[in-house]
């Protein structure tokens, strides 16, 4: 524990919070453990979504990928009835990719209801 009033700045605050609770693996391996990332068997987009958001936020802001592999990475990381489709609307943010991820999984699962 840390004695009262010892931290003084923001960067103390945050290179003592990391020590404490931060995430222990390397920038690379987050990165490519990211690039690798696969959806479970039968797991929904938005629990999909929740797991990349989580470890593309591991990533310092400096070191992130950017946008257009960012988005390359997450498509190539659905069910492909869901990449297909996702990639050719070619959405220019990651968020409205995973919105319309989200979308495209719903139309889906009607279209299995109806069939049934």
């Amino acid at each position: 524990m840390l004695p009262p009033h010892s931290i003084t700045s923001w960067d103390m605050f945050e290179e003592q919070f990391l020590a404490k609770f931060g995430d222990d693996r390397t920038t690379a391996s987050l990165i490519n453990e990211l690039s690798n990332l696969k959806d479970k068997t039968k797991e929904k987009v938005k629990d999909f979504n929740s797991r990349f958001n989580k470890l593309l936020n591991k990533i310092p802001t400096t070191s992130a990928p950017g946008v257009d592999v960012q988005i390359k990475w997450y498509i190539s990381s659905l069910p492909s009835n869901i990449s297909i489709v996702l990639d050719r609307v070619n959405l220019a943010t990651l968020a409205k990719n995973m919105k319309e991820a989200l979308s495209i999984e719903k139309h889906i699962t009607s279209l299995e209801k109806n069939t049934s």
